[in-house]
């Protein structure tokens, strides 16, 4: 049957993550074509690419997109973090960006010490003044164990006073350093005991030493309430005149960025030639589509590729493309999009100036058919704080949107109706359980409960991870639980150093994510190759759906009659006359058939229950657009 070549595709959101999917898809493309094809941040990324090859299929669109693998993971020397460098800064945010490449380095991956790239870049983060303050403080803090054990302590000590100082220096000291003891690598300890030792070195008496002890952790408490407030300082006054003008992000997505000597010393890949991220994305979708312009929805056809992004001054989800009439400033998009597509989309003036750029005016966003797909991928991936957001504009008012996973990471219900004809595939991440190392798990096509995901909370960080989590994705959690939902999601286990927001993952890292995504679409594409089990899922939803049918009668017999008595006697008021195509004269036009509706529906509570309803039952509601 024809319809069994077609299924839906949507793929979960994960930053780096993204790796999993190419040669699942490649997997799955050897089947099915695919029709509706949805996803949210990486996972939109992911979308993008699955629709462009489908339009490219017979110019080797999937092999295009399964080589891109080759290409992360094919790489030696600096071509080895091709995918860090793709997340590139400009002139005004490399100063905070150097901080968060130098977090993320570690010995056994990139062969750089996370302290030594945090001082680097700690250094280069602040002004000369700032500078001088904190090197007036380090010398005082050097100094001070030193000055008080060889000039100012005394030679002789009152009993009681040698006494004190010796039980504060022996309570005080390993009650603060203690907490301490795991948070700090070895060469941090021995760069802050220098100045301890050397006072310790000058002591002629044991009280002098004790008093060394505590001039020492005072001097250390205030050396890090200096830093501390020093780099706050800093950041909020950063914050409070650049953040809107860096979009609420460290990465743009396009620009001319070369590392300087001090960016690579703070953990900044050596730069091969690799473009920003949305100069990377366009060239990208291009070439695997096959058009000379940038990829348009309208090219896709009869493809139909569905982005979820979220505008956060409306606090609301949008699928992308949008009905909505958006409006945008060449500047505004000049930030976050290549030059070319930006002049492509050459918007109609739509009358009055952008509310960030007075000095630009407004231009109409082009349509479904002349969007460009890179402008919803660009919305959707924006990950807050990282990668810079998109500002459009509606009603002289600015709307910013970022990324798509805040409100929906795995938008799994984009492609749903209660009578399906075709599956929609999902392809998830998700940690390995505890006691169970299986790469790839794909759940049975029932109501079974087992490999649910699990988190064991052991500590507070991990308490509020997992709050966050929860609060971002028990909707996606809970739908794709649901029996004919679950036997076609395959969840694909990750540990805590690949994907996310690991930017330095080794190739071989990366490559061994592909070859789970490979195993998670080959999983996927056999069980449904099978004519028995797409049978077995389409029969799930029927039951699922009847299920839900004879919810609907009992509300039917039971309120028929209310509601019969209302078509009798409403009027329909002018305000709602553009409901209909001709507008009402006379109560409801449809009354008679709307009756026999309720009527009919209403048996399905006799006639039912339709025996073998599956164990869980789902809610019927209405839900807005997103």
């Amino acid at each position: 049957m024809e319809y069994d070549r077609y299924c839906d595709l949507t793929m979960r959101g994960g930053t780096t993550s993204g790796v999993v999917y190419p040669l699942a898809v490649a997997s799955l493309a050897r089947h099915y074509r695919f029709r509706q094809i949805g996803g949210a941040s990486a996972g939109a990324i992911a979308a993008a690419f699955t629709a462009a090859a489908e339009k490219g299929r017979e110019r080797g669109g999937f092999e295009k997109l399964a080589g891109l693998i080759d290409w992360f993971a094919g790489g030696s020397g600096a071509d080895r973090w091709r995918m860090a460098q793709l997340f590139q800064p400009n002139a005004k945010t490399r100063a905070l960006y150097r901080i968060v490449v130098a977090t993320m380095q570690k010995r056994e991956t990139t062969g750089r010490s996370a302290v030594a790239c945090l001082f680097f870049a700690l250094l280069g983060a602040v002004g000369l003044r700032a500078k001088a303050v904190l090197g007036l403080m380090a010398l005082l803090w050097l100094g001070g164990p030193v000055l008080w054990s060889a000039w100012l302590a005394p030679r002789e000590y009152l009993p009681w006073l040698a006494v004190v100082a010796t039980v504060l220096a022996v309570a005080c000291v390993p009650l603060v350093l203690w907490p301490l003891r795991n948070s700090l690598p070895w060469q941090a300890w021995v760069f802050v005991a220098v100045p301890l030792v050397l006072g310790l070195a000058f002591s002629r008496h044991y009280a002098t030493a004790a008093v060394v002890l505590l001039v020492w952790l005072v001097l250390t408490l205030a050396m890090v309430s200096a830093l501390i407030a020093t780099y706050a300082y800093a950041m909020q006054r950063y914050m409070k005149n650049n953040a809107r003008a860096i979009h609420f992000g460290l990465v743009p997505g396009t620009g001319d960025f070369t590392p300087s000597w001090l960016d690579r010393l703070a953990g900044m890949p050596k730069s091969t030639g690799v473009p920003p991220l949305a100069d990377w994305l366009a060239d990208q979708l291009d070439d695997i589509a096959g058009t000379e312009h940038a990829l348009t929805f309208g090219d896709l056809g009869d493809v139909n590729l569905v982005l979820m992004t979220t505008d956060l001054s409306e606090g609301r989800p949008y699928r992308l493309p949008s009905d909505v009439g958006w409006q945008y400033c060449d500047e505004c998009l000049d930030h976050v999009l290549p030059r070319r597509v930006v002049e492509q989309m050459n918007g109609a003036p739509a009358g009055g100036r952008c509310p960030l750029h007075e000095h630009m005016p407004l231009r109409e966003l082009p349509d479904r058919e002349r969007l460009p797909v890179v402008l919803a991928v660009r919305m959707s991936l924006s990950f807050p704080g990282l990668i810079a957001a998109v500002p459009l504009c509606r009603d002289g008012k600015v709307h910013w949107f970022s990324d798509g996973g805040i409100t929906s990471n795995f938008p799994i219900h984009f492609f749903d109706s209660l009578l399906p004809r075709w599956p929609t595939f999902g392809l998830s991440l998700q940690p390995y359980p505890n006691g169970d190392t299986a790469d790839v798990w794909l759940p049975e096509q029932d109501a079974s409960t087992t490999g649910t995901r699990y988190a064991t909370l052991t500590s507070m960080p991990r308490f509020l991870m997992s709050i966050l989590d929860t609060f971002l994705d028990w909707r996606d959690t809970m739908q794709s639980a649901l029996p004919g939902y679950r036997g076609r999601i395959a969840h694909v286990r990750q540990a805590e150093d690949e994907g996310g927001s690991n930017l330095f993952m080794p190739p071989a890292t990366i490559r061994k994510l592909a070859e789970r995504g490979q195993k998670a679409g080959d999983l996927l594409r056999e069980r449904f190759a099978q004519q028995q089990n797409t049978d077995r899922y389409r029969w799930i939803r029927l039951r699922t759906a009847l299920r839900e049918y004879r919810e609907l009668g009992v509300q039917a017999e039971d309120r028929e009659a209310l509601y019969t008595d209302l078509l009798d006697r409403f009027a329909i008021p002018e305000a709602l006359h553009e409901w209909f195509r001709t507008p009402p004269a006379d109560g409801d036009p449809f009354r008679d058939e709307i009756t026999v509706a309720l009527d009919d529906v209403g048996r399905l509570a006799q006639d039912g229950p339709f025996d073998g309803a599956p164990p869980v039952d789902p809610d019927l509601r209405l839900t807005p657009p997103e």
